[in-house]
């Protein structure tokens, strides 16, 4: 089995590109008065939460340790030590200053309350403002990729995995969703607060202000040591993942094989290893967390200690400081900064690892959305009214990769209403017949023509609607019976839907079913047998009403039981259209009007089943390979 690891998977060697992260904002310019209101209530949150301390401060300074009242009670008490009687005046100022203290402090703890309570509503709306408008990026984003991908060639789906294609809707723009909304927006208030919380501290008292920062240069040290490792750990993590399951995929898509080989307990024993190397990648990834986290806290936590030991020893020495004597006050605000402060920097390290994750992700996304559109449709591409089914090769020549051809010099003139069938050897170049024909790929010299038009000149979706293919494997859409035949269609009537499976046997069976038309079917249509699946196929094809039909293999998984019912199915799809049917059963091709014999990507036969068969050459071998042990061929 491979490896699973592809190139694509490995993020970017720089953790930041300005190029990419334009591109990025591009996705939230429509919503940036949005976003400038979430940014501002943001701010407004955080001007309320650094304010916080500095009323608290002033409740302890002025109000609960009032200094005047204070002193009054100091000389109140120096007069009781000494016997002496205590002036009226004295513990009338006394309860007055009680008196006022009380009153104020409850007008400044509503004021508190207050300040907390814009910055709970504050955040409240900046929280629903950055939801929507990440939801609605997120919409956006996706929108963009599926519909990239849905104009991508089949060229481009056949050399990319459809479960790293998912990964790139879903995970990748997760990531980007997180990082240019949320991780926008927190950034920029991690940067104010940080800022705000350095102008009150520098405001009130620059000299333990520049205690409480001391450690500063310190955390910086720590995170530039932290992101070399992290960003190491981080990319062999993806890498690992990205291998982990992509043979996780493997696995189960080749489930089958795996057991009718027995390599259950191989396989176990190789997706062990792996998910322990992933493992222990992770592991050494929380290891520079659990180291950088408790250093940045400790830090923090010397920043605080700094603060109390130097305000403290001036408050006991009596000493002065820049802004006054430094108070019990004080003291609590410059904890309650620093705490605000050290939090916003310990976050940026997670906001750096989100920063990482977006660029790897955004990486994919844009080298899947520069992909260019191998098929593409003309300025003034033609949206015929009608068509005939006139379909004409000339001298076509086509190679899926470099010079390796699969159709060489191709030349046929198909009339409209004829009935022509396509043999030969697997890999004869049969079905990229048809898949050119509906213009899946673009030829590389000749031309295809449809009514005499060449069908590079039409536009893909009315070329396309014009033509009905039914193909070996039917594929069902997840949902009933009637979303698989209307495929959406808001015009078509539920009478035309029944009388077109009436028409092709299977309204039948699915009269007998739980709920009939609005039966599910299942994902892939496992609810139904091999053949009620493809009679909905031709049930689906006829209620679109196409003009040219292309049956590729429609008859070789047929049971028994309803092959009587799809061979009249298929001869009542193909009455007054053109008809194009590959078949490696050739019975199923007997009465076609003209057959073609392929090989090697060349036409090598041409004619009715009796011309070929007296030809005695390929078809004839071939005939006579099929229905050696059932009939003498003269």
């Amino acid at each position: 089995m491979s490896d699973g690891y592809h190139l694509e998977d490995e993020i970017q060697a720089k953790a930041y590109d300005s190029r990419l992260m334009r591109r990025l904002l591009g996705y939230v310019r429509p919503f940036k008065l949005l976003l400038t209101m979430a940014t501002v209530l943001l701010v407004g949150a955080t001007f309320c939460s650094a304010a916080a301390p500095l009323l608290t401060m002033n409740a302890i300074d002025w109000y609960i340790n009032n200094p005047e009242r204070t002193e009054v009670q100091r000389a109140i008490a120096s007069l009781e030590e000494a016997g002496e009687s205590i002036p009226a005046e004295l513990r009338e100022r006394v309860e007055a200053f009680k008196a006022g203290d009380r009153q104020n402090l409850l007008w400044l703890v509503a004021i508190i309350a207050l300040v907390r309570g814009g910055e709970a509503f504050l955040r409240y709306g900046q929280l629903l403002t950055v939801s929507y408008v990440g939801q609605r990026t997120l919409l956006n984003m996706r929108m963009q990729i599926f519909g990239h991908l849905q104009r991508l060639s089949l060229s481009f789906l056949d050399k990319h995995p459809v479960g790293r294609l998912m990964t790139r809707v879903t995970n990748d723009v997760e990531n980007l969703q997180q990082t240019i909304v949320t991780g926008l927006v927190q950034v920029i208030s991690d940067l104010f607060t940080i800022l705000v919380v350095l102008g009150f501290m520098f405001y009130i008292n620059w000299q333990l202000a520049l205690v409480t920062t001391s450690t500063v240069p310190f955390i910086f040290l720590a995170s530039w040591i932290f992101r070399r490792f992290a960003r190491r750990t981080y990319l062999e993590i993806r890498k690992k993942i990205a291998r982990l399951n992509a043979y996780m995929q493997e696995n189960v898509t080749g489930m089958r094989v795996v057991q009718v080989f027995g390599r259950e307990d191989r396989n176990f024993r190789e997706f062990d290893r792996r998910n322990v190397d992933h493992r222990d990648e992770w592991r050494r990834q929380v290891r520079n967390f659990a180291i950088y986290f408790p250093t940045v806290d400790a830090l923090g936590m010397l920043s605080v200690a700094l603060i109390i030991l130097f305000g403290g020893y001036q408050m006991l020495q009596g000493v002065a400081i820049a802004g006054g004597t430094a108070s019990v006050g004080m003291l609590y605000a410059y904890v309650q900064w620093a705490e605000r402060m050290f939090s916003p920097v310990r976050a940026l390290a997670d906001r750096y690892n989100m920063l990482q994750e977006a660029m790897a992700s955004s990486e994919r996304i844009f080298h899947l959305l520069d992909t260019e559109e191998e098929v593409q449709d003309k300025e003034d591409a033609v949206v015929p009214e009608h068509i005939n089914g006139h379909v004409t090769f000339e001298d076509v020549w086509f190679a899926y990769e470099d010079s390796n051809w699969v159709l060489k010099d191709v030349n046929i003139d198909i009339a409209p209403g004829e009935r022509l069938a396509i043999v030969g050897h697997t890999g004869a170049g049969k079905t990229t017949f048809t898949s050119l024909l509906s213009r899946f790929y673009d030829i590389q010299h000749g031309r295809i023509l449809v009514d005499g038009v060449d069908v590079r000149d039409y536009a893909q979706a009315a070329l396309r609607a014009n033509i009905g293919v039914v193909l070996q494997d039917v594929f069902l859409f997840s949902g009933t019976i009637r979303h698989n035949i209307k495929l959406g269609s808001k015009e078509m009537s539920d009478a035309w839907m029944r009388s077109c499976a009436d028409y092709v046997n299977a309204h039948r069976f699915i009269e007998r079913l739980p709920g009939q038309y609005d039966y599910d079917v299942g994902e892939r249509g496992c609810n139904l047998s091999t053949g009620q699946r493809q009679l909905i196929a031709f049930a689906r094809t006829l209620a679109h009403e196409p003009r040219i039909l292309v049956l590729d293999e429609a008859t070789s998984s047929i049971d028994t039981e309803t092959e009587a019912l799809i061979q009249d199915a298929i001869h009542k799809l193909m009455e007054n259209r053109t008809a194009i049917v590959i078949a490696h059963r050739l019975s199923t091709v007997q009465h076609a009007d003209r057959i073609v014999v392929m090989h090697h990507g060349e036409i090598r036969e041409m004619g009715t089943h009796q011309e070929l068969i007296a030809q005695r050459g390929l078809y004839y071998r071939l005939y006579r390979l099929q229905y050696k042990d059932q009939e003498h061929v003269a």
